[in-house]
């Protein structure tokens, strides 16, 4: 087995790092106060745990920890946003059990991803993960439906923002895989996916999503992905973003704790069969090396053996950590390009990595911008590069 020299961290990172582990116990305590011990500037560590959305579960453990090194200039911002995320998330509980019924009436199945049924499965409590948005997958054929009964229930849509034609619509949904809808009466943001991911080679909608659990959060109760289905969309959803912050990561090793060595195999076998070996074993060094989750010894040497693998836990650790700034990565210039690039990286076949340069020169802003005919559609595609070097150059010019 090869091991990978990681990148170095600041203080406050690998700090920020220990207290995001889980579950609690003797060894996480002792690594946050080792972490602890240098000195520390307590103004990044605080802006490093808002960049990574992960104040709940940091939250928890330094309570649990009770470290002296620790001073309460840093523990109460953390508690009072962890204290604001559990009454957003029962907002979202109560909001989430509304629309659920509301397609259900209407005879539409939907199924929820990530957010307090995801903190409930990984961390045994529905508030101790910070979530930003409800994430609801329904089928495709019945999403111009759907569009509609959101704003009758209403929400706006916001993202993308263009009031698409019928042809716009059925483009936007061959090469994208979610939208995004606000409530303004209680500031709530709700996505709704038609697939897993937006390359439909990455994860083929035929082969996902075939098996499902109820669970319980409170007295609703919600359908969701299997526990190995879900850690296996877990993984590619990381790696999409090249696990630039830490709680998706957190997310996989908290799950890592929980999965019994036969179901990391399924997994394994299962990654093997959809081509998603990449972010599979990506997702499990990370785990392993920077959150201590266990991890099968034979898998863990498949992993760290693969050249690939290798390059995209660097890259990984390199986004985590991206110019070494708390501050949020997508606000610098070429963040953004740089984890496109690292997308056809995922999967080694021509059709998934052309049907990634197609999705990427998908943009409706494009369509906002210009409009052009059905007939001359095509033509976005050469116009694709034009645009994005014009919004670059007035990027940089206005910073």
């Amino acid at each position: 087995m090869s091991e990978i020299e990681l990148p170095k961290f600041s203080p406050e990172l690998n700090l920020l790092i220990a207290c995001s582990r889980w579950p609690f116990n003797e060894s996480v305590e002792r690594e946050i106060q080792r972490c602890a011990a240098v000195p520390i500037d307590w103004s990044r560590f605080l802006g490093w745990i808002r960049r990574n959305r992960i104040a709940p579960l940091v939250y928890y453990n330094l309570r649990q920890a009770s470290c002296p090194l620790i001073p309460e200039i840093a523990v109460t911002p953390v508690q009072s946003e962890a204290a604001h995320n559990a009454r957003r998330v029962l907002t979202q509980i109560a909001e989430a059990t509304r629309m659920t019924r509301l397609l259900a009436d209407a005879g539409i199945q939907s199924m929820i991803i990530k957010g307090p049924v995801l903190s409930l499965l990984a961390f045994g409590d529905p508030t101790l993960r910070e979530s930003h948005d409800i994430d609801l997958v329904i089928d495709p054929a019945q999403l111009l439906h759907v569009d509609r009964l959101m704003t009758q229930a209403g929400y706006r849509r916001i993202a993308p923002e263009v009031d698409f034609t019928l042809f716009q619509y059925t483009v936007y949904q061959r090469w994208r895989c979610q939208s995004c809808y606000y409530l303004d009466s209680v500031d709530l943001f709700l996505e709704i996916h038609w697939r897993l991911t937006s390359n439909s080679q990455l994860m083929p909608p035929g082969k996902t999503m075939l098996c499902t659990q109820q669970v319980a959060v409170g007295a609703a109760k919600f359908s969701t992905l299997t526990d190995e289905e879900l850690f296996l969309y877990l993984c590619v959803h990381g790696s999409v973003h090249v696990w630039f912050r830490l709680k998706w990561l957190a997310d996989v090793a908290a799950l890592l704790q929980r999965l019994r060595p036969e179901n990391i195999e399924r997994i394994a076998s299962r990654a093997q069969t959809l081509g998603l070996d990449r972010p599979f074993y990506v997702a499990l060094i990370l785990a392993h090396r920077l959150m201590a989750a266990p991890v099968p010894s034979d898998i863990l040497a498949n992993a760290l053996g693969d050249r690939a693998t290798r390059r995209l836990v660097i890259a990984g650790c390199k986004a985590l950590n991206w110019r070494g700034s708390p501050g949020e990565p997508s606000d610098t210039p070429w963040f953004n390009t740089w984890l496109s690039w690292h997308a056809f990286r995922l999967k080694p076949e021509l059709r998934y990595r052309l049907r990634e340069l197609l999705g990427q020169m998908c943009s409706p802003e494009d369509w906002a911008r210009v409009g052009l005919p059905e007939q001359l559609f095509f033509l976005y595609l050469p116009l694709r590069p034009l645009s994005w070097a014009t919004r670059k150059i007035r990027q940089l010019v206005s910073r």
